[in-house]
């Protein structure tokens, strides 16, 4: 109690108050122009803008956040450059109650809103808050990777989404909008350098019209980074297998290069139609996403465990401190039949290109729009899970195409009725390859590997959703919209096992194919009620239902055991709904937003992982109920000018019902393993009453930002800073007692010094200033204990690889525009 209350404090005094549902920026800053589409948000805003009205595009159309009726945060692009933040993973502080990192297999993301989310494990599973940028859905969680620049607007969407975005999700979305094309010509560059990561990094775009007609926009980013945490590797380690060795994977862990561009372009057709094209590509090298881990030691032990009679490395520690022992495999594991493990140092390469066609048709009664969109990604890794004592390592392809089609009609007629509808299309196809090395044996002289077993993996699916809303004015003030999404979705998947080691052909072995056709249909209808007593008031009500497909966990082992059946899950569902205020008060200087939600989810998709059969489970849990109230503020300080205060604050209460699921590995029936008994050991724990992983109770963050004339020729100095607080949570599927990430802080500042009409800045920038390393996903090492599951016992805890958020990161920066 004492903690929070010093916590409480520290916000209070400092006066930093915290962005939460809104960022506070220039309408100009959010639409160009800063004109509104939707006929009661012009109607509403009749008196002069300033900025504390945030333009969103929650519903499709562009509107005031005071009219919208969802629960949202909106983030402007200022706010993004202010803190120079530029990966999907910076956004997790700046937005209360999400948690956002990047994993090792699977998905590789890890991404948690309300506590409602989707583990990295599974490569199968769709995300339960997915992406959208500039409105092409994308759900596979590899879009963590992409780096953020040149942004408009970062929006998001809690809870289940299920009208406006395309594909139907049930967490929530995080919808991104880069900048367009401009009426007149503008160009900018910045650089900058991070201090703890020996960071170089440069921005660039240039925009204008062509002619009268057409406007283009050119935008890309460079980045260097030398990564931000220690590798306490020794050079050369010693392998069980004579005349092998493990060297230093680099000098330093988190190394990254990253290379992006953009081009947009936008030709007014004729007076009714514009289209629009926007296409990007982006190339990320850098040591993999397990170069980030560190080791915590299972049951509270302070030194690492043996793995199957393997002595641990001296180099390894137990502790969450930035650092921790990455090492590459024997070149000779490398190059023996190896896929993907190139000279057997960790790596990750990233490629992603995207391209979206928009088209917009002004026309009566009836506009119509059209989004087609192109997306492919292919990553290869090689990774390391156990440090370099033991080497439980594996390599991937992960290699995802998806073409998409949505025709949207949205109607203005005269009368107090106006209808939305339209059609959404998507097709995708999946390749997931995976190699593993996991025990030191010679080398199989048939097959001519060290590799434990292989897999290729994949689906390809079908998405189609019909969709339709109609909303009715009940004169000025009331508006009443319902509406619902048809979805049909349908995946075909398939897995298959490939000669590996002979020696553990009877473990692993070969030549096993399992197919499996999955089908599934879902209506999801939403109703919102919203009442503007005044023109600067909006409350709301809504009632909402999500939906996020089964299908098959292409991720699970292929031993003799393994089957179809086994591989399945179902589908994921949502049912609840909010209840909203917002508001301008104080002559427009104060801003208030007020949420309270209560949603169902029924069927939650869940994933667990086996450290000693090495083997991913996936499943449905029975349901989990999430409830909480968020609120958020901006006030613009009456009488010192350029001064905004701002807070935000998020209290979730998520618990399972009517759950019985896997037990943690080295869990014993005294421990709560006491249920499902299969032979001699029992295999499920209850959950009901419990709350999920990665969901926080609270989280809160406050700040201010000022803005000072220095000089009558325009000079000013732009002050922020920004308080983040979250509480603890567990991150692990299965919710051991010792995987808690403690309650922690984090301070973000800026200190920019700009010239006349913001032509040039020099900025310093520091993130996480308290250096909190915050742990946002872990799993078991294999076969460093998971022992006794099940039975009286002894159980013995694995040692756990976590992935660990960005430490402390001080930036330098100087930005030109012309």
């Amino acid at each position: 109690m004492a903690h929070k209350f010093r916590i409480a404090a520290l916000m209070l005094s400092t006066g930093l108050v915290a962005p939460g549902t809104v960022f506070a920026q220039t309408q100009a800053d959010a639409v160009p122009g800063g004109v509104s589409t939707d006929p009661a948000a012009d109607a509403a805003s009749t008196e002069p803008q300033n900025d504390q009205e945030i333009i969103v595009s929650a519903r499709r159309r562009d509107e005031r956040l005071l009219d919208a009726p969802v629960a949202i945060t909106a983030i402007g692009g200022e706010t993004l450059k202010d803190y120079s933040v530029n990966r999907v993973t910076d956004l997790a502080t700046l937005v209360p109650s999400l948690i956002a990192g990047k994993a090792a297999s699977g998905s590789s993301a890890s991404i948690f809103l309300r506590g409602v989310g989707s583990t990295a494990l599974s490569a199968g599973f769709d995300q339960s808050v997915s992406f959208v940028i500039d409105g092409l859905p994308m759900s596979r969680g590899r879009e963590i990777s992409l780096p953020q620049y040149d942004i408009q607007r970062v929006e998001v969407l809690k809870g289940p989404q299920a009208l406006f975005f395309g594909k139907n999700t049930t967490g929530g979305l995080i919808s991104i909008t880069t900048n367009g094309p401009s009426d007149t010509f503008e160009a900018g560059v910045k650089a900058g350098y991070g201090f703890n990561t020996e960071e170089k990094y440069v921005e660039a775009f240039v925009s204008g019209p062509i002619s009268d007609t057409f406007r283009a926009r050119v935008a890309g980013r460079f980045s260097d980074s030398n990564g931000a945490f220690t590798n306490t590797a020794a050079a050369i380690y010693p392998t069980p297998i004579p005349g092998q060795v493990r060297t230093r994977n680099s000098d330093k862990r988190g190394p990254a290069k990253s290379y992006s561009g953009r081009l947009t372009t936008e030709w007014d057709a004729s007076s009714a139609l514009t289209l629009q094209l926007k296409a990007g590509a982006t190339k990320v090298e850098d040591g993999g996403p397990t170069d980030l881990l560190e080791r915590i030691c299972g049951g509270g032990r302070t030194v690492p465990f043996a793995a199957n009679g393997i002595p641990p490395s001296p180099n390894a520690d137990c502790r969450i401190d930035g650092r921790a022992d990455s090492s590459a495999i024997p070149i000779q594991v490398a190059q023996a039949n190896y896929r993907y493990a190139r000279n057997g140092k960790m790596y990750a390469d990233f490629q992603s290109q995207y391209a979206i066609l928009t088209g917009t048709l002004k026309s009566d009664p009836f506009d119509v729009s059209s989004i087609t969109g192109y997306y492919r990604f292919k990553q290869t890794d090689l990774n390391n899970v156990s440090g370099e004592g033991y080497p439980a390592g594996f390599s991937q392809l992960a290699e995802f195409q998806q073409y998409s089609q949505e025709l949207r009609f949205q109607s203005h007629f005269d009368g107090p009725l106006n209808l939305l509808f339209g059609g959404f299309y998507a097709h995708g196809k999946f390749d997931f390859n995976t190699d593993a090395y996991i025990f030191p044996v010679p080398i199989d002289p048939i097959n001519q590997t060290f590799v434990t077993f292989k897999r290729d993996n994949g689906f390809q699916t079908d998405s189609m959703s019909l969709f339709a809303e109609a909303t009715l004015n009940l004169g000025e003030k009331f508006e009443i919209a319902g509406g619902a999404r048809y979805s049909l979705e349908a995946r075909d998947s398939f897995q298959q096992s490939l000669p590996a080691h002979i020696a553990f052909a009877g473990a692993f072995p070969g030549n096993i194919r399992l197919t499996d056709r999955y089908r599934d249909t879902n209506l999801s209808p939403q109703v919102t009620v919203r009442y503007k007593p005044e023109a600067d008031t909006t409350f709301y009500a809504a009632y909402k239902q999500g939906f996020k497909a089964g299908g098959f966990n292409i991720s699970q082992a292929l031993t003799p055991a393994a089957s179809v059946a086994a591989g399945r899950y179902g589908s994921e569902t949502a049912e609840g709904g909010e209840v909203g205020l917002r508001t301008l008060q104080l002559d427009r200087h104060l801003s208030f937003n007020l949420t309270a939600y209560r949603y169902i989810y029924s069927d939650l998709q869940v994933q667990f992982f086996d450290p000693q059969a090495v083997s991913l489970i996936a499943g449905n849990a029975g349901k989990l109920r999430t409830q909480g109230v968020e609120a958020d503020l901006n006030y613009r300080v009456p009488g010192i000018d350029g001064l905004s205060l701002r807070a935000a604050a998020a209290y979730n209460d998520a618990k399972y019902q009517d759950y019985i699921g896997q037990c943690y590995p080295g869990q014993t029936s005294a421990q709560g393993c006491n249920l499902q008994l299969v032979g001699s050991a029992f295999t499920a724990q209850d959950y009901d009453g419990r709350t999920p992983p990665k969901a926080p109770k609270f989280a809160g963050r406050a700040g201010f930002t000022w803005d000072i004339p220095l000089t009558d020729a325009g000079w000013t100095l732009r002050a922020m800073s920004d308080v983040s607080y979250t509480s603890r949570y567990n991150f692990t599927d299965a919710l051991r007692p010792d995987s808690i990430q403690k309650a922690y802080t984090k301070v973000d500042a800026s200190l920019s010094l700009r010239g006349p009409d913001d032509r040039w800045s020099l900025s310093l920038i520091g993130r996480n200033l308290t250096n909190e390393l915050v742990v946002t996903a872990a799993n078991d090492i294999p076969f460093t204990g998971g022992t006794g599951t099940g039975t009286a016992g002894p159980g013995v805890l694995a040692d756990m690889s976590a992935f660990v958020d960005n430490p402390r990161e001080v930036f330098v920066e100087v930005a030109l525009k012309f």
